[in-house]
């Protein structure tokens, strides 16, 4: 293979990843397929001497960097998220938003919308999910544990079954899910909830006084 052919080919790869990082609507996926392409332009430029484009893409790594770090770093410290109590005006509004992308994972959850309790989950100032569930005493069944792709990244679960969530702050100690789709399913799974029979339950931890 000629050089000029693989510098076609490194210049190529770089374009196509470029355009490829911006079709993602995951934060975490957009920044890291960025990072990616422009490192590949920067070395696909530095060879063509074109030092305007090589600073311009060196600029955008500095960037994909600098939030690729602040992303992690919330994801660990889980400060950024909050809840509050959403009545079914407010479930019903945040369903109409997401509806199609809820139905994927939570199909029956609009004919239960007005007979649950809800609360509305939020990254800063944006509400991003919801957690919607019925309650027997500490026991509470989970009807769906939803966040709009953009934000799943962030790893909001941690935050939803830990010992200051939306669900331990209510007085729920015990979390169940009955016969959950796939996709649900490992998630759970992925946030600590044991299976048995179909049925997958955790329990809570408690802020200790």
């Amino acid at each position: 293979m000629g050089w000029e052919r693989m510098l076609q080919i490194i210049g190529w790869l770089g374009s196509a990843l470029l355009v490829f990082s911006v079709l993602q609507s995951k934060f975490l996926r957009f920044r890291i397929l960025n990072g990616v392409a422009s490192l590949v332009l920067v070395a696909y430029n530095v060879l063509l001497s074109s030092w305007p484009q090589v600073a311009m893409n060196a600029v955008l790594v500095v960037i994909d960097a600098y939030f690729l770090i602040r992303l992690l770093r919330e994801q660990r410290a889980q400060k950024a998220f909050t809840f509050v109590k959403a009545d079914a005006d407010v479930r019903r509004w945040f369903i109409r938003a997401n509806g199609r992308d809820i139905a994927q994972f939570h199909p029956d959850l609009v004919a239960q919308i007005d007979q649950c309790e809800g609360q509305l989950l939020f990254h800063q100032d944006r509400a991003i999910g919801l957690v919607a569930f019925t309650r027997s005493g500490e026991v509470a069944e989970l009807l769906a544990d939803y966040v709009i792709p953009a934000y799943r990244d962030y790893a909001p679960g941690a935050f939803v079954y830990s010992a200051t969530g939306p669900l331990a702050s209510c007085g729920v100690s015990t979390v169940r899910d009955y016969n959950p789709r796939p996709a649900v399913a490992t998630y759970l799974t992925r946030m600590g909830f044991t299976q048995s029979h179909g049925v997958y339950t955790k329990q809570l931890a408690r802020v200790t006084p």
